[in-house]
């Protein structure tokens, strides 16, 4: 896994990975076209190999895209935070 790309943030004892990209080459759209940006999402526990498949669960946004990389970008982080969440369970606020 190339870290390039991938933008980490920790979250609860968490480490999540998010890859955004586009699957037309550099991300620009033709003209008239919308540009269409899709997600790849990891989560694992701090300090792991993200790309160990073992340790980690993966997320995509699959047929869902995005006109703007910025709101694909902020759908993979809320998707991400949803999983942990799920994962590590209610907070003790």
């Amino acid at each position: 896994m190339s870290n390039a790309d991938w933008r980490v943030e920790a979250y609860r004892g968490m480490d999540v990975y998010v890859l955004v990209s586009s699957p037309r080459a550099g991300g620009v759209a033709a003209l008239g076209e919308v540009a269409q940006w899709g997600y790849e999402v990891r989560v694992c526990q701090e300090g792991a190999d993200p790309s160990d498949a073992g340790d980690t669960e993966r997320l995509s946004s699959g047929a869902t895209h995005f006109a703007t990389r910025h709101a694909a970008e902020v759908a993979a982080f809320g998707a991400a935070y949803q999983l942990v969440d799920k994962l590590v369970g209610p907070r003790g606020d």
